[in-house]
């Protein structure tokens, strides 16, 4: 797992898809959630942070509802 520290308040992911994804989402450990913009390539520019530990999980799925996903840790100061 990846780990990552900030003081920011917000983080941004973006990424390339190498199947044909139909959508593309986010969440935080600590209940914040969305939809990344587009799918093959997509991005997400404001992930909101609190103090701690954040886990942030992006979830890829395809049409057939097949999906994968990524986590990683983000400490904010």
């Amino acid at each position: 797992m990846t780990i990552v520290s900030t003081s920011a308040a917000t983080i941004a992911f973006s990424g390339t898809a190498t199947a044909s994804v139909t959508s593309v989402t986010w969440s935080n450990s600590t209940g914040a959630s969305g939809q990344a913009t587009g799918t093959q390539q997509w991005t997400v520019p404001a992930i909101p942070l609190l103090e701690g530990t954040n886990t942030i999980t992006v979830n890829a799925f395809n049409a057939a509802g097949a999906s994968a996903w990524r986590a990683v840790t983000v400490v904010r100061q």
